[in-house]
């Protein structure tokens, strides 16, 4: 049987450099993610796959074509100044390594990738300031594309603009329901671009999800389907996978997550990513005090969720598989295993579900494609 093709769909990326709290706000000295992840670090860890139930690598199992590269969340100035090379400097600076990636130039001293892995970085999902109106927003689009260079600014496919940490519901609506913001969502439809969408019911609450679900029907209004800008949902919008199945809390926090997948799904042009739920389970790192589920565990907290999704809404030509690296690693067993232990997960509940392996090649690789527009690149 030839290995599964994979495209993973969402993975993070920075250097020594910007492993701090000046370029990224929510890092912390000495906690997990505050190091350099590069493209090398991320090839040991796919590289390893090492199967509970086997002592060989299972790297023969697969053939990795590349990943998405979805932006860090790099620190944005709270200035009075107008200069995006001011206020945006660090997601500027986030452009600059992109590209050093995909032209395979290190700065002196810059480590872990090179100019034989650039053809990886499939895609990109930039940052974009949709909270300063078309104005901000065309000032720093003509700077990134300027920072950026033709052979990087090919590569962007998409937008992300965080909206998981606003967790005042009268702020949150004002922005995203916003005609302004609705307006740069259109516009990047018109632009051919999608928009990654980065909501949290466990964090945020379940009116985060239905609110944006709004969103889309406003943005998607009165557009015919071929120009209707691409949404691809995070994540599964982050759903409470402590809680214990059975219990009270746990059927009403699934009910109301299953009712917002049913709205998403009923719009044209959403998409859904499996990727972050080791998040939103109870810790496993050993590091800081977690302990490691086994494989058999795990697909039985997660297989309610990804079964939901699979037959109930979305179905597998709008499901693309994502590792969610090296985030993923915080509360997953280790650096070296998480990114195996997710793939193997997914790969049990596919095979479980009983999906044929065209639908098993849409979720690994052909969603992506599609939705990401990768075709020829």
């Amino acid at each position: 049987m030839a290995p599964q093709t994979i495209l993973d769909s969402h993975i993070h990326l920075w250097p020594h450099s910007a492993a701090n709290s000046n370029s990224h706000g929510w890092m912390k000295p000495g906690e997990h993610l505050t190091r350099q992840y590069s493209i090398e670090d991320y090839l040991i860890a796919t590289s390893t796959a090492i199967s509970e139930h086997s002592t060989s690598t299972e790297s023969n199992e697969y053939d990795l074509k590349g990943f998405i590269y979805v932006e860090t969340d790099r620190m944005v100035q709270k200035t009075t100044s107008d200069d995006v090379h001011i206020w945006a400097a660090e997601p500027l600076r986030e452009i600059a390594f992109l590209r050093r990636m995909v032209e395979g130039t290190p700065e002196d001293g810059e480590s872990g990738f090179d100019s034989s892995q650039a053809n990886l970085l499939k895609g990109i999902v930039a940052w974009a300031p949709l909270d300063r109106g078309i104005a901000g927003f065309q000032q720093y689009l003509a700077a990134a594309k300027e920072v950026a260079g033709a052979k990087a600014w090919r590569k962007i496919r998409g937008c992300r603009f965080l909206l998981q940490g606003i967790r005042d519901k009268v702020q949150f609506e004002q922005l995203a329901q916003g005609q302004e913001f609705v307006d740069l969502l259109k516009l990047l439809g018109e632009e051919g671009w999608s928009f990654d969408v980065g909501i949290d019911q466990r964090s945020g609450g379940i009116w985060q999800l239905f609110s944006f679900a709004e969103v889309i029907e406003k943005v998607h209004d009165g557009v015919g389907d071929r120009d209707q800008t691409v949404f691809i949902l995070n994540h599964l919008c982050k759903p409470d996978m402590k809680q214990i199945p059975g219990t009270e809390e746990y059927t009403d926090i699934f009910w109301h997550w299953k009712t917002a997948m049913s709205s998403f799904a009923a719009c044209d042009n959403v998409y859904i990513k499996l990727s972050g739920a080791f998040s939103e389970m109870v810790n496993q790192n050993p590091d800081t005090g977690g302990e490691p589920l086994p494989v058999s565990k795990i697909v039985e907290i997660t297989r309610p969720w990804i079964k939901h999704i699979v037959f109930d809404c979305f179905g597998p030509k709008r499901i693309m598989f994502g590792s969610d690296w090296p985030v993923c690693n915080v509360q997953g067993p280790s650096d070296q295993l998480t990114w195996a232990r997710w793939k193997e997960v997914v790969a049990i509940l596919l095979e479980d579900f009983g999906l044929s392996s065209e639908d098993k090649d849409r979720i690994w690789y052909g969603t992506a494609v599609e939705a990401y527009r990768l075709e020829g690149l």
